[in-house]
């Protein structure tokens, strides 16, 4: 992880080299103190999405919304930050809602219930942006590559929901890394009781489904405002389909460069390449993906010390609970 780290540095600093820091800088400058604007639009933006996640967990004493966006930012910034390949966010985010009483198998259930309709939607909206790229790209020459990629997520998305609801997560788990484990000599998996049995209930309920995807497509709806808003601020004309496939497709980019912190240089590149096939100056998508850089900076860093200060309080807790009482 480190190592891909510097390379997707390597590769911010090559582009910023070859677009020239002064328009870059510009367009920053540009934009100013406006950049603060995507600060409450991100919070929105959690909102939305943890509101289809608080569908799926049900109402639980002591898990309030507000939790769950503070949760939710934990879950962004552990996996933008932290060398954990986009799923570390998910495992603290299971860990925080049981220090808060949820059971495991329930908190674990919302969660892997509410990513694969994540994965779904980012196929759904990925596809969507291909189709409004095309006419600009040219179907002929771009669907085969495209196509396979499509292919290639729609056969992963449908394996892992087959998984869960045919085989059974944990029962999966058990029969594969679980038996590796035992083959080391290693201490097996505790299974966690009732998880299979919660994710299958979850997943006869197509209502609760539904109102997740709505919440889940309110929140990408919002990640494209704050692309135009980041447009708007360092004045660079963009269409809405424009907009929207920079949109889709950048999320599309960071699901398959997981191996990089944060897509580090994987989204600046990205956006600079969706711009050269759009038409849109090169250096302006790279002064929005470097405002994008910034936004998750400026929230994801104190999160993860607000995050860091609670175990350490909640560490603090237990030790002085355990702690043997003097008579």
């Amino acid at each position: 992880m480190g190592a891909s780290a510097a390379v997707g540095l390597g590769l911010t600093a090559w582009l910023l080299e070859r677009l020239g820091w002064r328009p870059v800088a510009g367009l920053l400058m540009r934009a100013g103190v406006g950049l603060l604007w995507l600060v409450p639009l991100r919070f929105l933006v959690v909102a939305c999405e943890v509101r289809g996640w608080k569908v799926l967990l049900g109402p639980r004493r002591g898990v309030s919304w507000l939790l769950l966006i503070w949760l939710g930012m934990v879950r962004d910034a552990v996996n933008t930050f932290l060398p954990v390949a986009r799923v570390g966010g998910e495992f603290v985010a299971i860990r925080l809602l049981r220090l808060k009483g949820v059971s495991g198998a329930s908190a674990s259930a919302s969660v892997i219930v509410e990513t694969s309709v994540t994965l779904v939607l980012q196929v759904v909206t990925t596809l969507g942006g291909i189709a409004l790229m095309l006419p600009v790209m040219g179907a002929g020459r771009a669907l085969p590559g495209l196509g396979v990629g499509v292919v290639g997520a729609l056969i992963v998305v449908v394996a892992f929901v087959v998984v869960q609801v045919r085989v059974g997560l944990g029962t999966f788990v058990d029969r594969t890394l679980g038996r590796i484990l035992r083959m080391m000599g290693r201490e097996d998996l505790p299974l966690l009781p009732g998880l299979d049995r919660r994710v299958s209930d979850l997943y006869r309920r197509p209502a609760l489904l539904l109102r997740c995807a709505f919440w889940q497509l309110t929140g990408f709806l919002g990640g494209a405002a704050e692309v135009a808003v980041l447009a708007a601020l360092m004045h660079v004309p963009l269409t809405v389909a424009q907009v929207l496939i920079f949109e889709a497709l950048i999320q599309a980019i960071h699901s398959v460069s997981f191996i990089v912190p944060g897509a580090l240089g994987i989204q600046e590149g990205g956006f600079v390449g969706l711009a050269l096939l759009l038409g849109v100056p090169p250096d302006a998508a790279f002064g929005i993906a470097l405002g994008r850089r910034l936004r998750q900076l400026a929230i994801g860093l104190p999160v993860l010390i607000s995050w860091q200060w609670r175990e350490w309080r909640w560490r603090r807790l237990s030790s002085a609970q355990a702690a043997p009482t003097g008579g």
